[in-house]
């Protein structure tokens, strides 16, 4: 068995929230409006949000693409990562990167 590079992409949990307070402030949002909007008893998660410490699931991530006019892939920052992987022929080929002999296939995510 070969093993494959595979290009993963991975969210950048700063940078996501870097951006979800980016877009929050240029369209006129405080944390308070926010923490209103989701219904938040306490601040603390918009914050955690923002700071980069966890990120919205994904409901309320559509939620503040809705808000801020934007898709979820404007409000999450991803970079994209080199693992390496079994080829198991056909199981990997929509992200394998490296034309080998098993799937001869030359994809990335």
């Amino acid at each position: 068995m070969r093993i494959v590079t595979i290009q993963k992409p991975v969210v950048d949990l700063k940078a996501t929230g870097a951006q979800i307070k980016l877009l929050r402030i240029k369209n006129g949002f405080s944390v308070h409006d926010i923490q209103t909007i989701f219904g938040f008893e306490y601040p603390q998660a918009v914050y955690a949000w923002e700071q980069g410490k966890n990120i919205p699931t994904v409901d309320n991530l559509l939620v503040l693409a809705h808000l801020f006019d934007v898709t979820i892939e404007d409000i999450v920052i991803q970079h994209m990562v080199e693992i390496d992987v079994p080829c198991s022929s056909n199981k990997i080929e929509k992200l394998c990167i490296k034309n080998c002999n098993d799937c001869k296939y030359r994809l990335s995510a």
